[in-house]
C-alpha cells in the first residue's frame, strides 16, 4: 500500500497518536487482539483452503452488510474440535455445517465454533451467517468504508494489531501466512456493481438486485481479499505479457474515465518493466478500482483500491502510486512477508520498484535522481522521525508502515542491486518469486534464495544492511602517485566510518574512479573491509582526482552530487546541500561535492577553541583548472524540523544561538581544521533563530564543517563566568558590539579584550552595551571579558 504524499504526515501522526485520541476504544482493541495474536499458530493446526463470501451490500443509509461466509478447511493434526475465526464487531446470527446448527461463542473479536472432531487430513466446511456495520481502523487508514456512493475495503489497518484487516468484513484466519482461494458473490442495487479479486464468472439481475460472482483461483492471505461497490464502468485493454495476454480492467465512475486513462498511460510500460525484472505476472487480470479514499492505495491482488484524487489526468502519481501498487502484485501479493516485522519485503521493494519503473520509462539518469533523492531523505530525516537508526528487518509494530520500511527498504534494495550486479540481482529476484510463489517468506528466506540461485555469499550484506541499523561511510582519505616508467603506481587509502551503528561493514564492493586533468578516466573495483584499507594500481596517467562510488551503486552515509561546469552562473548541488556562483571558468571543470552524514575527523591538535559539528561535513573535490573561480553557499539549520529544506541538520551543534557559529576548513586528511579565512555569515532573521547561511568567498577543494567557538575556560573562574554576553556581528571586520543583560543597564563595566595568545590588547571602563573599534586588529579570534560588579561575562569574536 502507499500513502498519498500530501497526507503522509497527517496519517503518520494519526497512527502514532491513536491511543491518546481514542483511549477507551484502543484499550479494548489491544486486549482483544492480544488473544488473536496468540492464536496465529492456528495455521499450524488448521489449513483454511477456501472462502465463499456471499454478501448483500445494498444498504448505503445504515451501512449494514449482511450475508454469510462458508469456510473450507483441513485439519493438520489429530483431535481438532474447534474452529477459531477472526471477526471484528459484527453480529453472528448462526453457524451451520450441512444445515446443522453448531454451537459457538463470540466476543466481538474471536468467533469460536465447536465442530465434530477432526483428525489429520480430514476436511470440513462451516458457514457463518452474520451482519452489521463493518469497522474502520482507529488510525483512519484501513478497514471498510461507505463513502459518497462507494463501499469498499482496505485490507490493512495501520493501528490494528495484527495489521491484517480481512476480519472486518468476513470471518477468517487473519494473518500473513494463511492463504486460501475465494469465491465472492456480491449483491448490489441502484445501478451499483461489485468488483472483487480474480475473474468475473457470473453476473445476474433479479428485479432491482444485481449479483456479480468473482472467483479467485490463486491462494491469497485475507488482507489481500477485496470488494469495491459503486456505479462503475470500466476501461479495458490487454497487455501482451511474457507468457500470455493479460486482461487490464480499470473501474471508475463514467465521469472519471478520461482522467483515469490519461493518468494510467504508462501502465503497460510498468507491466513490462516488472515482468522483465521480477518474472511473469501471475494473477488473472490487472485491476484497479477508483475509490474516494484520499489518503493512499491498497494492493489487493488483481483488484487494487486506488484513490480517485490521484487519477486526475496527470502523471503526478504514476510512480509513487500506480507503479508502486502494481509492483505489490509481486512484492507482497505473489510472495508475502511472514510477519509484519519484515514488512520491508513488501513495502520497501514496492517503493524500490518505483525506481525500476522510472528507469524503464524515463532512463537511467532519472532512476539515479530518484534513488539519490530517496537516499538523502533517509539519511536526513528517517532516524529523527522514528526514534533513532533502525534495521529494516525486525521493526516493532508501531513502525510497520514507517519510512524505515518504505524509504530505507528501497535504499537497501538499490544497494543490494549494486552489491550483486544487475545480471545476478535480477536472476536472484526471479528465483525468489518462483520459490515463494503464493507463499510467505522472511528476510533470512529471501537471503537464502538469493545466495542459492546466484552463488554469491550475502551473509555480510544482510548482517550489515538488513539486520542492523545505521550506515557505513566510505571515503578516500588520501592517495599518492609514483611514476614508474610510462605508468604511475597510485596507492589509495580508504577510510570507513559508521553512522547510527557500531558494526563495521565487511566485503563491500566499491568502484574507484581516477581522472586526470584532461578528463581521462580509469575505473577500478575494490572490496572494503575494516576501518582503513589501501589499494595500489598501475595507471596510464597521473591522476588529479580519485573518488569512491561515483556510480552511486552502494548507498552509504553520503549524499553526493557531481557536475561538469562549463559556464558562469549559479550551479546548484541540492543533494549535497551546496550551491555555487561561478564567476569564471575556462574550458570545463569537474566538481564533486559530498554532503557527509557522519562525524568529521577530530582535531589533530585540539586547542579547545572549537566544537565541531558531530554529524555532518562537506567534501569538495574534482578536477579544477586554473581559471575556475566560484563562491559557495552553505546553509545551517538548528531548528527542530522533520521534513523539507535543511531542518534539524545542526540542532546538535546550535543549541541556543548561532552567534558563535564558524566555518572550519582543512585541505585534506593530513591537514588540521582551522577557521576558513574568507567567508560571511548571513543571519536570516536574528541570532536566535538557528537558521541562516554562510557564503564562502572563494571555493577551494577540501573539507568544510560548521563549528562553534568555545569560551577559554582558563580565563574564567568556576564561580563567576557567565555566558549571556551578546557579541555581534560575529564574525565581523571592523568593529563589534557587546550587550549585557538588561538588568545591568545602569552599571559601569570593565571591558577586557585578549588576542588568541592571551595578550590583553584593550582594557577600558564602559557602558553595559557599547561598540568596540577593531580596525587596527589583525584577523583572528579574540576573547572578550566584561565585568559588572562581582560577575564576569565572556564571549569570543572573530575578525575576518
Amino acid at each position: 500500500m502507499k500513502l498519498l504524499v500530501f497526507f503522509a504526515s497527517l496519517l503518520w501522526f494519526a497512527g502514532m497518536n491513536a491511543q491518546q485520541l481514542l483511549p477507551s476504544c484502543r484499550h479494548r482493541q489491544m486486549n482483544d487482539v492480544a488473544k488473536v495474536s496468540a492464536l496465529n499458530s492456528r495455521s499450524d493446526t488448521i489449513d483454511i483452503t477456501h472462502y465463499n463470501v456471499d454478501l448483500d451490500i445494498t444498504d448505503f443509509v445504515t451501512k449494514i452488510i449482511k450475508g454469510s461466509c462458508e469456510i473450507s478447511f483441513k485439519s493438520k493434526v489429530n483431535g481438532v474440535n474447534e474452529l477459531p475465526l477472526d471477526l471484528l464487531r459484527l453480529t453472528v446470527d448462526s453457524v451451520k455445517q450441512n444445515n446443522s446448527m453448531l454451537a459457538f461463542s463470540y466476543n466481538d473479536t474471536l468467533l469460536r465454533v465447536a465442530i465434530p472432531t477432526l483428525n489429520a487430513g480430514d476436511s470440513a466446511k462451516v458457514r457463518v451467517y452474520y451482519r452489521g456495520v463493518p469497522q474502520g481502523d482507529a488510525s483512519g487508514w484501513g478497514g471498510f468504508y461507505f463513502q459518497g456512493g462507494y463501499a469498499f475495503n482496505l485490507g490493512v489497518g495501520f493501528d490494528a494489531d495484527p495489521h491484517n484487516y480481512g476480519r472486518v468484513w468476513h470471518p477468517c484466519f487473519d494473518n500473513f501466512v494463511e492463504r486460501a482461494t475465494y469465491r465472492f458473490a456480491i449483491t448490489t442495487t441502484g445501478g451499483k456493481i461489485a468488483y472483487c479479486n480474480g475473474s468475473l464468472i457470473n453476473d445476474t439481475t433479479i428485479g432491482t438486485l444485481r449479483t456479480r460472482t468473482w472467483y479467485m483461483n490463486d491462494e491469497i492471505p485475507t488482507y489481500l481479499a477485496s470488494v469495491a461497490v459503486a456505479s462503475y464502468t470500466q476501461v479495458t485493454s490487454a497487455y501482451n505479457g511474457i507468457q500470455r495476454q493479460i486482461p487490464v480492467v480499470l473501474a471508475a465512475l463514467p465521469g472519471d474515465t478520461n482522467n483515469l486513462k490519461n493518468s494510467f498511460i504508462n501502465l503497460h510500460n510498468a507491466m513490462s518493466a516488472f515482468e522483465n525484472a521480477y518474472g511473469p505476472y501471475v494473477w488473472d487480470r490487472v485491476g484497479y478500482c477508483l475509490v474516494p479514499f484520499s489518503s493512499g492505495a491498497m494492493e489487493h491482488a488483481s483488484n487494487i483500491a486506488y484513490p480517485r484524487v490521484a487519477a486526475n489526468g496527470t502523471l503526478g502519481y504514476e510512480a509513487d502510486l500506480m507503479a508502486h501498487e502494481l509492483a505489490h502484485q509481486w512484492w507482497g501479493d505473489q510472495a508475502t512477508c511472514t510477519t509484519a516485522e519484515d514488512m520491508w519485503l513488501n513495502e520497501g521493494w514496492a517503493t524500490y520498484s518505483q525506481h525500476i519503473f522510472t528507469e524503464a520509462v524515463y532512463g537511467r539518469q532519472a532512476y539515479k535522481a530518484a534513488v539519490r533523492s530517496n537516499h538523502e531523505e533517509v539519511l536526513h530525516y528517517t532516524h529523527l522521525k522514528e526514534g533513532g537508526y533502525r534495521a529494516v528487518s525486525g521493526l516493532p509494530h508501531q513502525y510497520t508502515y514507517s519510512d524505515h520500511v518504505y524509504l530505507k527498504g528501497a535504499d537497501v534494495a538499490h544497494t543490494l542491486r549494486g552489491y550483486m550486479g544487475d545480471s545476478l540481482f535480477f536472476k536472484g529476484i526471479k528465483a525468489y518469486m518462483t520459490n515463494y510463489k503464493f507463499r510467505d517468506a522472511g528476510s533470512a528466506d529471501f537471503r537464502n534464495v538469493l545466495m542459492d540461485s546466484t552463488g554469491i555469499n550475502l551473509t555480510d550484506f544482510f548482517n550489515n544492511w538488513v539486520f542492523n541499523p545505521g550506515f557505513p561511510h566510505f571515503s578516500v582519505d588520501s592517495f599518492a602517485s609514483v611514476q614508474n616508467g610510462a605508468s604511475y603506481d597510485v596507492t589509495v587509502y580508504v577510510k570507513q566510518k559508521l553512522t547510527g551503528t557500531t558494526m563495521l561493514y565487511s566485503n563491500v564492493p566499491l568502484q574507484l574512479t581516477f581522472i586526470d586533468p584532461l578528463f581521462n578516466e580509469v575505473i577500478k573495483h575494490i572490496i572494503v573491509n575494516g576501518i582503513t584499507s589501501s589499494y595500489t594500481f598501475s595507471l596510464p596517467f597521473n591522476p588529479s582526482y580519485a573518488g569512491l562510488n561515483l556510480d552511486e551503486k552502494i548507498n552509504d552515509a553520503t549524499a553526493p552530487e557531481m557536475k561538469f561546469i562549463k559556464a558562469i552562473g549559479t550551479v546548484n548541488f541540492p543533494n549535497a546541500r551546496m550551491s555555487l556562483t561561478v564567476r569564471n571558468v575556462t574550458d570545463s571543470v569537474f566538481v564533486k561535492i559530498d554532503h557527509n552524514y557522519t562525524s568529521p575527523d577530530p582535531f589533530k591538535v585540539n586547542t579547545g577553541q572549537f566544537r565541531l559539528s558531530p554529524n555532518r561535513y562537506w567534501k569538495v573535490d574534482g578536477v579544477f583548472n586554473a581559471g575556475f573561480d566560484a563562491s559557495a553557499r552553505l546553509y545551517y539549520d538548528g531548528r527542530n524540523i522533520q521534513s523539507g529544506g535543511n531542518g534539524s541538520l545542526d540542532n546538535q551543534l546550535i543549541t541556543t544561538s548561532e552567534d558563535s557559529l564558524v566555518l572550519l576548513y582543512r585541505k585534506d586528511a593530513s591537514d588540521d581544521w582551522e577557521m576558513f579565512p574568507h567567508y560571511t555569515k548571513n543571519v536570516l532573521t536574528n541570532l536566535n533563530d538557528k537558521y541562516g547561511f554562510v557564503t564562502v568567498d572563494t571555493l577551494k577543494k577540501g573539507e568544510y564543517v560548521f563549528g562553534m567557538l568555545r569560551y577559554p575556560l582558563e580565563m574564567i573562574t568556576s564561580d563567576e563566568g557567565l555566558s549571556d554576553l551578546k557579541v555581534y556581528p560575529n564574525p565581523g571586520s571592523e568593529q563589534f558590539r557587546y550587550e549585557l543583560p538588561v538588568s545591568f543597564k545602569d552599571d559601569i563595566v570593565l571591558v577586557k579584550i585578549y588576542d588568541s595568545t592571551g595578550r590583553l590588547i584593550i582594557e577600558k571602563y564602559a557602558k553595559p552595551s557599547e561598540s568596540i573599534d577593531m580596525k587596527a586588529a589583525s584577523k583572528g579570534v579574540y576573547y572578550i571579558e566584561v565585568r559588572a560588579g562581582s560577575k564576569a561575562f565572556t564571549n569570543t569574536w572573530i575578525k575576518h
